[in-house]
């Protein structure tokens, strides 16, 4: 007897999308005016935004209730700033973990003249394991190939990325069997468990205890999550 495993794509081209002259955003899951009922939260996994900056151009956030923040530039670089008198600038290949306040306000800042930037905006729910305006700041070794690569851990949700080579192969067991995975490609394109993801493209799973994929494209870049759902 074959199991169908609970499972939902988010295909790039469904997100939700936000464009004025100086900022783009698409939004994976519901955001601001963007509210579709396939399209809502999995798990603590919240908000999973692309966004694109204009050069020297500015956007501001206030986080509306206790949130996990992870901003993850793509391209470029960003100086982030917020009103707990923090400021710092992220390049590619840096991540920023914010466990931020309600109320807390940030700012991201395209410092270039002629180029764009684009980072990802990731909200996870908060737990009951709960550090008020906790930062951290960690580098993500892309010399390490064809394999997973910790990329955070906030509460009971962990975060992974990988760079692989084209038919290069992979794998991730859940920790705990109860949580769910969502993939993410950054880049390229992979088959996940039979299901074909291309670039900004996302999948969700639950009940299922592992997945594997193979990447179909030379530099391929994938996320993977594991996310509870209670």
């Amino acid at each position: 007897m074959i199991v169908q495993i609970p499972a939902q794509i988010y295909k790039s081209e469904a997100r939700g999308v936000f464009k004025s002259e100086k900022h783009n955003c698409f939004a994976t899951f519901n955001f601001g005016d963007y509210q579709d009922l396939s399209r809502k939260p999995f798990g603590s996994l919240q908000i999973l935004n692309e966004e694109i900056l204009g050069p020297q151009q500015r956007i501001s956030r206030v986080i509306k209730e206790k949130t996990n923040v992870i901003i993850l530039p793509l391209f470029g670089g960003i100086e982030y700033k917020d009103n707990l008198d923090d400021s710092e600038f992220l390049r590619v290949e840096q991540i920023r973990v914010i466990t931020a306040d309600a109320e807390m306000s940030f700012e991201v800042f395209n410092p270039y003249e002629n180029e764009n930037v684009s980072y990802l905006q990731i909200h996870f729910q908060k737990g009951k394991q709960y550090f008020k305006n906790y930062f951290q700041q960690s580098e993500v070794d892309f010399t390490i190939r064809n394999k997973l690569s910790p990329l955070f851990e906030v509460e009971k949700a962990i975060g992974f990325i990988g760079l692989y080579d084209g038919r290069k192969e992979g794998s991730y067991t859940l920790k705990k069997p109860e949580n769910g995975i969502f993939v993410f490609v950054i880049n390229g394109a992979f088959e996940v468990e039979n299901r074909l993801l291309e670039a900004k493209d996302g999948l969700s799973m639950k009940e299922i205890n592992s997945i594997e994929w193979e990447a179909l494209s030379e530099n391929a870049v994938l996320l993977v999550f594991e996310v509870p759902l209670k």
